[in-house]
């Protein structure tokens, strides 16, 4: 089976259940209030975008200096 057939059907499985999801609006609350309670706020945020900067950077000289 193609890569592009598991692909589109992950995604159609996700779509299907987060409408599901969705309908209840207690189970849609606790959702939400679960998103807001893993999401990094302030001080913690900056340093999860430096370091993702600073990875990206490092990949990014990594591939200059392999690649001729």
């Amino acid at each position: 089976m193609r890569p592009t057939y598991w692909i589109i059907g992950l995604a159609t499985l996700s779509i299907v259940i987060g409408m599901f999801m969705s309908q209840d609006p207690e189970r849609a609350g606790r959702l939400s209030q679960m998103y807001r309670d893993a999401a990094f706020t302030g001080e913690a945020r900056q340093m999860v975008i430096m370091g993702l900067a600073l990875a990206i950077g490092a990949f990014v000289v990594y591939l200059s200096m392999t690649r001729r």
